[in-house]
């Protein structure tokens, strides 16, 4: 955590040498530790329901002022507050009020501000971010980072066996502008992200029912993060949740992780925030990726392809991606006829849910949350959702020759990407 700075709020009547500011009400202040000229001056605003600006960046050991106008244009009514975990602010913003809030921005990363009072329907909208960089680092404009995509990305993490036989994995967060793809009307989509080993989603991770597994994570991103192992029972030691179970690890540093990979199934990893207030949006720009753990028998018979596909969201670019890359770039299902498919699903993302409906076959849902369905329960569908958080293996048999779509039939997601394809071996595209 940053080192917090010492507030007290004065109460200042707006008159005599306030007179010329040009707003009525009161004009709140910090009277804080910190000295001298701020080096930092930003006019924002608090209104229902939103902050502006809401992305701001500033070097780190800035002297930052902020001036908010706490309005109440929609509802006349609601007091507003700022808070900033990481950079030791809580103040109140009285409605129709002016206010000074100042800080030292001493920890470089990505600091999620938002309100902390209750101020009606809205209220969970009003957050944003504060970016702290090192000074020369540039400005969030992604001019300074490393473009990656789809080629640069690997399919599964290797590990090496430890001389305590225990399997021992590499990861780290990184900073990345992340290519998802040309759309079919030439749109680029190349997005500042974070990634697990540069890519999103992050590399699976396949191990065996019952494998002692050690994760060495280094976090090369500007954020407080954590990694927790979804849908795994170990020791809570490494459950990965800041404040919880462990401190945040911050930029440069790093943790280790080790459990028993158990029970089997599909399960996926993913940041847990600096704390719960930016889980949703460590998530969202990229942190989660597959681990799957192979049980020790098989479970539905023989298998012919095996495939995984990571559903995530990047809501303000308005595009659903598959695997990090959205249509037509998304990978392919690739068949022969006879084949006994299994398709693994994983929502990464932390809002959306995904109605996934395959064209011309029909599927057994097989296993949820990694867990195995009883047979007397198993479904034949041809479409199923899978709710943010959850996982859905399902086995269809292909038998009918041709090329598919294997898509999200909340269309506005369709439209965003989120479409696949099934293509059998030697099939020629017959457009009619």
């Amino acid at each position: 955590m940053g080192h917090p700075v010492a507030f007290r709020l004065v109460l200042v009547m707006v008159a005599g040498a306030f007179a010329g500011l040009g707003f009525v009400g009161s004009l709140h202040f910090v009277d804080t530790d910190v000295e001298g000229e701020p080096d930092v001056e930003i006019e924002m605003v608090a209104d229902d329901w939103y902050f502006e600006p809401n992305d701001i960046v500033v070097e780190k050991g800035d002297h930052v002022l902020l001036e908010i106008e706490s309005r109440q244009s929609q509802t006349g009514q609601f007091d507003h507050g700022i808070h900033i975990p990481n950079l030791g602010v809580d103040e109140h913003l009285a409605a129709g009020e002016m206010h000074k809030v100042e800080f030292i921005a001493d920890e470089v990363g990505e600091h999620m501000f938002y309100c902390n009072a209750f101020c009606g329907a809205g209220h969970d909208d009003m957050q944003g971010t504060i970016r702290v960089v090192d000074e020369g680092e540039g400005a969030r404009d992604g001019k300074d980072l490393p473009v990656r995509g789809s080629e640069d990305a690997i399919e599964e993490l290797p590990y090496e066996v430890a001389d305590d036989g225990v399997k021992e994995f590499n990861l780290t967060a990184e900073h990345i502008m992340w290519d998802y793809g040309t759309d079919q009307e030439g749109n680029e989509y190349v997005v500042e992200s974070w990634g697990y080993n540069g890519q999103l989603p992050g590399p699976e991770i396949r191990v065996q029912e019952g494998d002692d597994v050690r994760i060495n994570f280094e976090n090369n991103a500007p954020i407080n993060t954590t990694v927790h192992w979804h849908g795994v029972d170990l020791d809570i030691e490494a459950d990965g949740v800041p404040g919880v179970t462990q401190e945040p690890v911050k930029p440069g540093e790093n943790y280790t992780y080790e459990f028993t990979a158990e029970p089997a199934g599909t399960r996926f990893y993913h940041t847990h925030g600096s704390d719960h207030t930016d889980e949703a949006e460590q998530m969202d720009m990229g942190l989660a990726g597959p681990l799957i753990i192979e049980p020790e028998e098989p479970r539905f018979g023989e298998i012919d392809v095996d495939h995984t596909m990571v559903l995530s969201e990047r809501t303000d670019e308005q595009i659903f991606p598959i695997q990090g890359q959205i249509y037509p770039n998304i990978p392919e299902i690739e068949v022969e006829e006879g084949d006994r498919v299994r398709v693994r699903m994983i929502n990464a993302g932390s809002s959306t849910f995904h109605p996934m409906h395959l064209h011309g076959h029909q599927f057994e849902v097989v296993a949820k949350d990694g867990n195995p369905v009883p047979e007397a329960a198993v479904q034949e569908r041809n479409v199923k959702t899978v709710h943010p958080g959850e996982t859905v293996d399902v086995i269809f048999e292909a038998d009918n020759p041709g090329h598919w779509m294997f898509h999200c039939h909340e269309l506005q997601h369709s439209a965003g990407g989120m479409v696949a394809e099934v293509i059998y071996e030697d099939h020629e595209r017959n457009m009619h």
